[in-house]
């Protein structure tokens, strides 16, 4: 019979201290006698330092994601702290123009967003002598349809990045200044054409992969509000 190759006497190695976990347990000295290259080459390691190196990597890594763990739950408990004061801000809502400040306050200024316009295709009768409908700065009720229809969702929130003249159509009467940007389009539930629209100059704030949990609760919250203004 002739020797077992290299590869083979390697592999039943491998396999007997697989079987044998307490192995170097029952032979401490041996860990100190077996060597290892070190990376540069320039020297050995032994199976111990190799271990203790790799522990303190591991070390290393879990510290950073946790370290990654606690910032998202910071961000995430901040987050549900500004929706929480834009719900209730939203449920004392009494009229549009209240509405309309809400919108401005808290999306413009907690949630940092560039622009906000809710649109309405359907008809609101007038909020007083100075608008013959429901034309404001962030509320726009229409009846025909709605801006940039091929851009609204028909399933849920969606983020997408829009052009120049996109931003001009969502965002009527608001500074835009810019070439590209990007915007959340949150359909609201009060009809088959209604959609809250908050956008942002940079064309990656709201990417196609963004969460969008938070924004659906949004979405439900003012649906609420607003289909209770329509009943008038």
């Amino acid at each position: 019979m002739s020797d077992p190759t290299p590869i083979s006497r390697e592999a039943a190695i491998i396999e007997y201290l697989r079987k044998d976990p307490d192995f170097f347990q029952r032979h401490p000295e041996l860990l100190a006698e077996l060597n290892l290259p070190h990376e540069t080459g320039s020297r050995t390691t032994s199976l111990v330092e190799r271990q203790v190196g790799l522990l303190r990597e591991r070390h290393i890594k879990m510290r950073r994601q946790m370290n990654e763990l606690v910032t998202h739950a910071r961000d995430n408990d901040l987050l549900f702290s500004k929706v929480r004061s834009l719900t209730l801000a939203l449920l004392d809502v009494a009229d549009w123009h209240e509405l309309n400040e809400i919108f401005a306050t808290y999306f413009l200024v907690d949630f940092n967003a560039d622009f906000v316009c809710c649109h309405l295709a359907t008809a609101v009768p007038a909020i007083g002598p100075e608008a013959p409908g429901l034309v404001l700065n962030h509320l726009r009720a229409r009846a025909d349809a709605l801006p940039v229809a091929a851009l609204q969702p028909t399933d849920g929130p969606r983020c997408v990045a829009l052009r120049s003249e996109e931003i001009d159509a969502l965002f009527p009467n608001q500074e835009q200044d810019t070439e590209s940007g990007s915007a959340v389009l949150i359909p609201l539930n009060v009809g088959p054409r209604a959609c809250l629209a908050v956008g942002s100059r940079d064309p990656a704030r709201f990417a196609a992969d963004q969460d969008t949990l938070f924004v659906t609760y949004m979405s439900d919250v003012t649906s609420h509000v607003v289909a209770r203004l329509l009943r008038g």
